[in-house]
């Protein structure tokens, strides 16, 4: 190799990412954006929740925005509090740390995956209660009322607390019902039964495959 080959060559091998103070800084504003978000959102659809519901009515995004941008950072949560709950304050990782990772993202992949399908049976079922048929505002009405349940996690830290989750459950049925006159166009005098068919759905399906979850992490165990 010549000399001229080897100097044409070094500019590709200095050609590496290198930290950077400000991209980092605009990560961190970033993230810090993004909680402000969700706690934000959180704190307005328990408040007044008529007036958030129709702020997210008239958002303008996409059903992948939703997913990856707000459930998947969401639902990581109660994943990882319930780690470190489990470390600190219960048996432990029992030394399978690798194990507990599996699980953590076979749970938290399933969750969003959940978060989707209750935004399809939203939609599949608007017209059963008179509701308008909208992709998009069906998995506003998934995302957004399950926000209490997912920062509910955070209890997970102790374990002793986690009956206090079920006020975080009550919490989304109740956001559900507010929601869907709103965003599905359902009469009020149908809301309570769609909210109804909506909760006992995806509670079967929140079972069956946290189920099938728990089959494939055990299988690989």
């Amino acid at each position: 190799m010549s000399a001229e080959d080897h100097h044409e060559e070094e500019p590709h091998a200095s050609a590496r990412p290198r930290f950077s103070v400000e991209d980092a800084k605009a990560r961190a504003q970033e993230a810090r954006a993004k909680a402000e978000f969700i706690l934000s959102r959180a704190y307005g659809l328990l408040r007044e929740p008529k007036k958030e519901w129709v702020q997210i009515r008239d958002e303008i995004t996409t059903i992948p925005n939703i997913l990856i941008g707000y459930v998947a950072p969401l639902a990581a949560i109660p994943v990882v509090c319930d780690w470190i709950g489990s470390a600190l304050f219960s048996r432990g990782l029992g030394g399978q740390i690798g194990d507990a990772l599996v699980r953590g993202v076979v749970t938290w992949v399933v969750t969003v995956a959940l978060v989707g399908f209750l935004g399809v049976l939203i939609n599949a079922i608007a017209a059963n209660f008179d509701g308008d048929r909208d992709d998009l505002a069906a998995q506003k009405v998934a995302a957004y009322s399950l926000t209490p349940t997912f920062l509910s996690g955070v209890f997970s830290l102790w374990p002793p607390l986690w009956w206090l989750s079920l006020f975080a459950l009550a919490a989304m049925v109740f956001l559900i019902y507010r929601g869907l006159p709103i965003l599905m166009k359902a009469p009020e005098e149908r809301a309570m039964a769609y909210t109804a068919t909506v909760t006992i759905a995806t509670v079967v399906a929140g079972i069956l495959l946290f189920a099938l979850a728990s089959c494939v992490t055990s299988g690989g165990a």
